[in-house]
């Protein structure tokens, strides 16, 4: 009897302790697309304000993270598409960290134009990394 009280004393435990759960990360909009290459094709939580939704169905969902014209593109992939009631409210998007390269337009910088407005100014002929989110699932954290 003391055996099988010992037994199930043991597979209790490690019950509870597979049952306790950590809890997730969740990232801001400014978190992923700073730390957007340590996050790529990661599943991540990220909330933001929904600032946007794409007028063609509702597909793209544009988070802001407070910082004026800073977003972050949600797509969905998993599901149709983002409700109407998102707009204008914080969203949480559980999501995989995409990334695409977009060429810089333009012409080569001078010395003194990219002294003043910084590398991008001198990123003729190269790219700049983007970051987006292929959402699976999301919330509605406010209305």
């Amino acid at each position: 009897m003391k055996k099988i009280l010992g037994i199930l004393a043991v597979v209790l435990v490690a019950l509870a302790a597979c049952t306790k759960q950590v809890p997730e990360t969740v990232y801001s909009v400014g978190d992923v697309l700073t730390q957007g290459d340590s996050l790529l094709n990661d599943t991540v939580l990220v909330e933001g304000y929904c600032a946007h939704l794409c007028k063609h169905g509702g597909k793209k969902a544009f988070l802001n993270g407070g910082e004026q014209g800073v977003f972050l593109r949600c797509n969905a992939v998993d599901f149709e598409a983002f409700a109407p009631e998102c707009l204008n409210n914080t969203l949480r998007v559980r999501g995989v960290v995409q990334a695409v390269d977009v060429p810089v337009e333009g012409k080569p910088a001078s010395a003194e134009e990219h002294h003043h407005e910084g590398e991008e100014a001198c990123a003729f002929g190269k790219s700049v990394r983007k970051y987006y989110v292929n959402a699976v699932s999301y919330e509605i954290v406010t209305e």
